[in-house]
Order: structure tokens, then sequence, then C-alpha cells
């Protein structure tokens, strides 16, 4: 990570935050909602692009740090109880990974929605703790003594949203990040170039399980609540569509994607208040993941990050296409004098 890149990243960050800050509760509820999405979906990049291991359990491991960090929250942990979430969801995510230890691809997957649907059912039927379908009423953080506000959590998920960025970034720059990619594209590889194979997987999983736990536990403390509905499969479709989106192997591209994912049903719910035909749109807006997926799994797999890069290099291509070539423009102006000259 470049200096340049880090004071851009802390710039877009502090706008985001006086934004979120300073415009109203509305905005401050988007500005949070992106925020807690784009924390999940660099969890679930690490995990997927980052170290190939395709998952569908994402959403009950974000349950699982939402009724963490509720559980603590209500006992009164405060802030720490967002820790407490995580590691909560990083065990889990421990366990739920270790079958990756003797199964791959489309079998491991199998047995992750496996994982997503029994903790799912735990989570209806483990009463005492989770409150069962009616879902743990969450109390909110204590910020100087008085409940925190919208904007306060606009604040606290985009801070966040910063620190979990720049961890992931200087992790994905070290010697584990690199063991990543090589599990990625060959674990035979992998194993040849001396790397633990299983060692690289279990890490993958811990980290990706606690930066789950932790968008988890935003969640619980800025809807107060935690609902076994909120986190069933759809919730998995949804952070799976973000990284799709916004680009695989790549944590600008999470949050890209995220921001993507999370704003356009707003804004297809605000074109459905214009238009007059207001159940064709809703419709859409049931369909509009599903489209997405497809039109960018066929026109462009690696995301938005690759488009834009693709389309500024085909920029900067013609840029110096039309500039004038040096050695001719010499040559020319060598001739020129001489023909004045005689």
């Amino acid at each position: 990570m470049t200096k340049r890149s880090f004071l851009v990243a802390l710039a877009l960050a502090i706008g985001f935050a006086v934004v979120g800050f300073e415009s109203g509760r509305f905005w401050a509820y988007l500005v949070y909602s992106v925020a807690i999405a784009s924390i999940g979906a660099l969890s679930l990049n690490i995990l997927i692009g980052y170290c190939g291991q395709i998952t569908f359990a994402q959403g009950a491991l974000i349950g699982v740090g939402a009724y963490g960090a509720g559980i603590a929250g209500n006992a009164g942990w405060g802030a720490a109880s967002l820790l407490v979430g995580a590691v909560c969801s990083a065990l889990v995510s421990l366990l739920i990974g270790l079958p990756a230890l003797r199964l791959r691809g489309l079998y491991f997957a199998i047995s992750t929605l496996a994982a997503q649907f029994i903790l799912n059912y735990l989570f209806k039927i483990l009463q005492p703790l989770t409150n069962g379908v009616s879902g743990l009423v969450v109390k909110p953080l204590m910020l100087f003594g008085r409940p925190a506000n919208d904007e306060q959590y606009a604040v606290i998920c985009v801070g966040l949203l910063f620190l979990s960025w720049l961890v992931l970034t200087r992790i994905i720059q070290t010697n584990v990040g690199r063991a990543f990619l090589v599990v990625r594209e060959s674990e035979l590889v992998a194993r040849g170039m001396g790397v633990d194979v299983a060692r690289a997987k279990i890490q993958a999983f811990l980290l990706s399980g606690f930066f789950a736990g932790l968008c988890g536990g935003l969640i619980a403390f800025t809807s107060r609540l935690a609902n076994p509905e909120a986190f069933e499969i759809g919730l998995s479709v949804d952070q799976t569509a973000m990284i799709i989106v916004g680009g695989l192997g790549s944590l600008g591209g999470s949050i890209i994607g995220a921001g993507f994912v999370t704003l356009l049903p707003e804004a297809i719910e605000r074109l459905g208040e214009l238009l007059p035909s207001a159940d064709l749109i809703s419709a859409f807006r049931e369909m509009a993941f599903g489209i997405l997926i497809i039109l960018f799994l066929l026109l462009e797999p690696r995301g938005i990050v690759a488009l834009a890069r693709r389309i500024f290099a085909r920029r900067g291509a013609a840029a110096r296409t039309n500039l004038p070539d040096r050695a001719s423009y010499g040559s020319g102006a060598i001739s020129a004098q001489n023909g004045r000259k005689a």
C-alpha cells in the first residue's frame, strides 16, 4: 500500500463520516449501512477472492457476531462487545473451515451451506440465549453516558471500516497474504513451494470470521435487534453479490460492490415513487441482484474495479497514441532548418 492510497482512503473515510454526521438520520443510515456491508464483504473476499475457499455460511457467521455482541452488550460490556462478537464468529468460522482440510471445491461449498442452515436453526432453538424467533433486543452503545444515535453510528462504522481495510491490506502484503494467493491458484503448487496449506486455510477462516463477526456486531447495535430471519441464506447471497460486482480479490472492490448492492434497492425504491408503475419497479427490485450477478459474470467476471482499470488503460493508451512522435518531430524540424538554409 502506497502513501497516496492511504491518504486517499483516509480522506474518503473522513468525508463519508462527515456526511453521515452532518446530513441527518436518513443519510447517516445509508452511510453506516454501506460501511457495515463493506466490512462483511471484506471478510468474505479474504476467504473467496484471496484464498479461493467458496463458502455459503457468511450470513450465519454474521449472525454469530450479532448474537455474541448483543449478549455481551446487554451484559454491560459496552464497546468491547464488538470484540466479543468478532471472536465468537472467528471460532465458529474455524469450525466451519475444518472440513476444508479434507474437502475441496463443490463438496466443501455444500458443507458450508449445511453449516448455514444448522447455525440458523440454532439461532431459533437456543431461546435462553437468542430469544428464539422473536429475536434478541440489543441495548444501544453508550457514548459519553448517552445512547449512540444514527449520526454517531455512522462515524463509528466508517472508522471501523477504515481500520478493517487498513489491517487487511497490511496482512495481504505479508507472507500470510501471499500464501493465500498461492493456495487459491493451486494447492499442489503451494505445497511444492513449501506453503503450509492447512495453516493458510485456518488463518483465512479465522481472519474472515473475525471481520464477519465485527459486521454482525455492528448490525446488532445499529438495528437494536438480532433476529434469525436477518441472517438466513439471503444475506450470504447478498454478500457474494457484493464481491462479484466489486471484484474478487480486491479489497477496494469489496467496498465499491457493497456500496453498489446496498444502495441499489434504495435507488430503485425512489425511482418507483416517481413512476406510476410502482408494482413493476418493486418486482424489478427483487430481481436486481440476480440480474447483476449474471451480467457481471458474463461481461466482467473481475468486477467493477477491473472494468474501471480497463477503461483507464484504454484512455491512457489512446492518449499516448495521439502524442506526436518525438523522433519524427525532431527529424522534421531538422529537415525544415536545412531547407531554409538552402
